[in-house]
């Protein structure tokens, strides 16, 4: 029996572009590189797929495909704006498929749960189109009411509908929401109640893309906080507005770090744990891993960045107008963070470690007005404009909708209507 020889590259491309157009009813292009018919036997076009290694970035992991220099870089060129391709992206997957030996046709590269760049070749050129997940939009109205800290709220409304992640991040939610208003790491008690409302994007899969907060409450103690999700007239962005439309958003974040928990609270005197002795405690300790990143609760500039004796590493920001900031016993400082640099709110500025006095990790931070530290909670902190004048009207439709919205779930803990229940029973 004679050997069976393989066909020229010529010809097997040909054979694959004929057999691809019979299988694919004549036109799915981007589906032709990947299965043709051939009577009851498929002709598959081999494929391979990587997943990017811890560091490695997209371009490098391109190149391990089979793709070389040049190739990668006209590749790339397509897809400008995609993703950050010069660092690493984790998760990151692609597949090529190709005869062995021979050039690359396809790739599939999926960039995130929500995205695939298809690229297939055209002789020296890549085609390129890209495969978007669709999603189904719905709102879930969840109330709580606080039995232990935030995460051990009991919850009810729309509950049910959640993930086990998405109640989860409902105390993040709530400390976005809120984060100039209540410090969400000290402030809320066991009887704290809330109620929120929210538009979720669900991928086909049911897995979660997104979700917005469009309205809550909180009742903290004797407290009610309500928020409203607003776009003004004459900004590109929307915004949380309380009942009357002023505005949520304020010169200072009521804490430095994502939600973690307090150890220690502003107070005269405190029994210091490493010199044993009772001395003034000027600030709040944040209790979190080493290394959890710390925000600057203002925009302000770098008054310094260093060694500070007790306090160990520490930054001081000066705010103006007599205010300035202190983030102490610090692991780190971000890079570009030097006397004198320009520091947005909320922006990352370093890292909780245990630097100078401390027993374990975290983070010292003060609060001191002309000089003197005082309690930041007891502050009264300038916030943003309210709602402006032409909008007021809208505003109070959109307010009337979003309580008519929080009212499909009862109340929690509290026999009475809350006060957005009153208001929307008026209406």
């Amino acid at each position: 029996m004679s050997a069976v020889t393989k066909p020229s590259s010529s010809i097997r491309r040909a054979l694959f572009a004929v057999l691809t157009v019979a299988a694919c009813g004549g036109g799915d292009e981007r589906s032709g590189s990947v299965a043709a018919g051939f009577g009851h036997r498929p002709l598959i076009l081999p494929s391979n797929a990587i997943t990017l290694d811890a560091g490695e970035t997209v371009p490098q992991l391109l190149e391990r495909g089979g793709l070389s220099g040049p190739e990668v870089r006209r590749l790339l060129d397509r897809v400008r704006g995609h993703a950050d391709w010069t660092a690493p992206q984790p998760g990151v997957e692609a597949r090529f498929h190709g005869w062995p030996g021979e050039p690359v046709e396809r790739i599939e590269l999926r960039v995130d749960a929500d995205r695939t760049l298809d690229f297939i070749r055209r002789g020296a050129v890549w085609d390129l189109s890209v495969d978007s997940v669709e999603v189904t939009r719905d709102t879930v109205v969840v109330s709580g009411l606080l039995e232990g800290g935030l995460w051990a709220a009991r919850l009810a409304g729309d509950a049910s509908r959640l993930t086990v992640e998405e109640k989860g991040a409902l105390a993040g939610h709530l400390a976005e929401v809120y984060a100039w208003q209540i410090d969400f790491f000290r402030d809320p008690r066991p009887g704290d109640a809330f109620r929120v409302a929210m538009e979720r994007a669900l991928r086909p899969d049911g897995s979660l893309r997104e979700a917005t907060v469009l309205a809550a409450e909180y009742a903290l103690g004797d407290t009610h906080h309500e928020a409203y999700r607003f776009s003004p007239s004459d900004e590109t962005d929307a915004w949380y507005y309380d009942d009357g439309g002023s505005a949520l958003r304020g010169a200072f974040l009521r804490a430095p770090l994502d939600l973690v928990r307090v150890t220690s609270r502003f107070a005269g005197q405190r029994f210091h744990p490493v010199l044993g002795v009772y001395r003034a405690h000027t600030g709040t300790d944040y209790g979190a891993p080493s290394g959890t990143l710390v925000r600057a609760t203002g925009a302000g500039s770098v008054v310094r960045a260093g060694w500070a004796g007790d306090l160990g590493l520490m930054i001081e920001l000066d705010h103006g107008g007599g205010v300035r900031t202190r983030y102490a016993h610090l692991s780190g400082v971000a890079d570009e963070l030097r006397t004198g640099a320009v520091v947005e709110q909320g922006e990352a500025i370093g890292a909780v470690g245990s630097t100078g006095l401390s027993t374990a990790p975290h983070l010292h931070y003060e609060f001191r007005v002309n000089g003197r530290a005082v309690d930041p909670s007891s502050v009264d902190l300038p916030v943003e404009r309210p709602i402006p004048a032409a909008d007021s009207l809208r505003f109070d439709r959109e307010r009337g909708a979003a309580r008519v919205l929080l009212g499909r779930v009862r109340w929690p803990g509290r026999p009475a209507l809350s006060r957005v229940d009153r208001a929307a029973a008026g209406r």
